[in-house]
């Protein structure tokens, strides 16, 4: 008698859920696929594990010749642009002082050169459906997400930050996790169409439990992003009783937690108002605001080719000495910009900037296939929440912050057709 059976067809297309192809490549690479988009806020750190195996695994698999190594132009272009950002990191940080406490710095890096492996591995399966899958296992993490951060916050009275470890990692996986799940709502079945509407509202109810204020602030701009996807389809789903349910379930989760978001708006006013009439540094705000200063003041006196990263947050100590408080043992500045300026100067920042965008430049330029928009968008999300979110919380040099972009970034070149104008394989 057979115990386990594999889901039913029927139920992976009203879902919107690729099957999975026969050929053994290709099956692996969309289960990857999936759970790289489920486990980043539920599991943390695994995703970084995975992206690790998935690199070294390909990297034996073209050393045995089980598929050769082919990548497109624009596969190269994020490559390069990749290896450009982690060698400009390590370029600035030898050339500056304390250079013998730099290797230390650089093991992070390795995940901005696993593009080099494991898109050749993608583009072995033949044209797999890998963005449906990796779409389809947001909606499921943005879900898992959601309750988990229930659970912490109205059960066990702790700030949510599920298997991240750290309520902001959590709350930003969580929104891009509800930007990518919500892309379901274009799907072509009601299901897949519910699926969607479940993960926006899930994700959402997960980064405002994580009460990261600059993370739920960042997360206006990829509802609109999700308004303008699909607009006709969300019409359609608002009045529908499955949607009306979820909509009591979110009231239900806002009633629990009610206590912890009023207290953390009256935080945020007490620490705007002290800011505003008496100028002091106290509380998350005002330290931001004190690191900025330090920052700006550092970079002036090194803008080019920075301080390295080993000294990014020596050189802050100067400026933080003069106002008498104490100095706290942040490991960034809060700002991704003024962090990457202090790292590299203009070079590192320029190298950043070019990372950052190029999901959106490679799914802008891409031929116009089925899933040219879904594509794009997608990519505006991620890129866009990692561009907001940067401002006031961290954004590279965190492995979590690190594998979800950089295996996104491939995954949104793998999907490009290799057959497209200017997509010859080299």
């Amino acid at each position: 008698m057979q115990i386990f059976r594999k889901p039913s067809l029927a139920l992976n297309r009203r879902l919107s859920f690729p099957s999975l192809p026969e050929d053994g490549i290709a099956r692996n690479n969309v289960i990857s696929a999936f759970l790289m988009g489920a486990l980043p806020s539920a599991a943390g750190s695994a995703i970084s594990v995975l992206l690790y195996t998935f690199f070294v695994w390909a990297l034996i698999s073209m050393a045995f010749g089980r598929f050769t190594f082919s990548m497109t132009r624009s596969d190269r272009l994020l490559a390069w642009t990749c290896t450009l950002f982690a060698g400009l990191i390590v370029l600035t940080a030898l050339v500056g002082e304390n250079s013998s406490q730099a290797p230390r710095s650089f093991l992070w890096l390795l995940a901005f050169l696993t593009p080099w492996a494991i898109i050749p591995r993608l583009r072995a399966s033949g044209g797999a459906d890998y963005l449906s899958s990796y779409i389809s296992g947001a909606a499921v993490g943005s879900i898992a997400a959601c309750l988990i951060a229930f659970v912490q916050l109205a059960i066990f009275g702790v700030r949510p930050a599920g298997g991240a470890g750290n309520e902001a990692v959590f709350g930003m996986m969580s929104l891009c996790l509800m930007g990518l799940g919500g892309l379901k709502i274009g799907s072509d079945t009601r299901a897949g169409m519910l699926l969607g509407l479940v993960a926006i509202g899930a994700g959402l109810a997960a980064l405002l439990m994580s009460l990261t204020r600059g993370v739920a602030l960042s997360a206006i701009s990829v509802l609109l992003l999700l308004a303008v996807f699909a607009p006709v389809k969300l019409r359609a789903m608002i009045l529908r009783p499955a949607t009306i349910l979820a909509f009591v379930a979110a009231f239900i989760i806002v009633y629990f937690i009610q206590d912890a978001l009023n207290a953390r708006f009256q935080e945020t006013v007490g620490e705007l108002g002290i800011l505003l009439q008496n100028g002091d540094a106290h509380g998350p705000i005002g330290e931001r605001v004190r690191l900025w200063h330090a920052a700006l003041e550092a970079i002036r006196q090194s803008p080019i080719w920075g301080y390295g990263i080993q000294n990014r947050m020596n050189a802050l100590v100067p400026t933080l000495m003069l106002d008498g408080n104490a100095i706290r043992g942040y490991t960034h500045a809060h700002n991704s910009v003024l962090t990457f300026m202090l790292d590299g100067g203009v070079l590192v920042v320029s190298a950043m900037i070019g990372v950052l965008c190029m999901p959106v430049a490679l799914a802008w330029n891409a031929p116009r296939d089925a899933s040219y928009r879904t594509r794009l968008f997608a990519a505006l999300i991620v890129s866009g929440s990692y561009a907001l979110c940067g401002m006031t919380q961290i954004m590279f040099k965190h492995d979590i912050m690190d594998s979800f972009f950089v295996f996104f970034a491939i995954l949104i070149a793998a999907s490009i057709p290799a057959d497209g104008p200017g997509m010859k394989k080299r």
